[in-house]
Formats: C-alpha cells, sequence, structure tokens
C-alpha cells in the first residue's frame, strides 16, 4: 500500500519549485539595495493586490516594482 501522504508530498514539492523560480524571476538586481515600506492600504484594495499577485504567480512587491516602472521617467 502507497503512502497516503505521497500525492500531498508530490504536490506540495512541485508548488515549492514554482514558488522559487517565482522569486528568483522577481529577485532585484545584485546592485539593486531594497528597503522596507509601510503603506497603509483599504482592506479590499489589498485583497485585489493579493489576488492580482496570485493570478500573476508573483509577489505584491514585483507588482508594485513592475508599475513603477511603468509610470517612472527612466
Amino acid at each position: 500500500m502507497a503512502n497516503m501522504f505521497e500525492k500531498y508530498a508530490a504536490d506540495r514539492e512541485a508548488e515549492q519549485k514554482k514558488i522559487e523560480k517565482t522569486v528568483s524571476a522577481d529577485a532585484p538586481a545584485a546592485d539593486e539595495k531594497r528597503t522596507t515600506l509601510s503603506l497603509s492600504l483599504t482592506v479590499s484594495d489589498k485583497k485585489a493586490l493579493k489576488m492580482m499577485a496570485a493570478e500573476k504567480e508573483t509577489t505584491i512587491a514585483a507588482i508594485i516594482h513592475e508599475w513603477i516602472q511603468e509610470h517612472s521617467e527612466n
């Protein structure tokens, strides 16, 4: 009889690899220092950002970074 958790473990491992791939793709350039920003949002705005991030398989920080890149004059 196979271990009843094998499928769960395999699914979890695949999900972890997907997360690691996304995080490494979102990583800033090696010379770009990161900082923390405290931001006050409405509950609905936070939920919307989290949903956007989940749909794109990325992070909220990456979405904000992308928005800044698109809207900056650089």
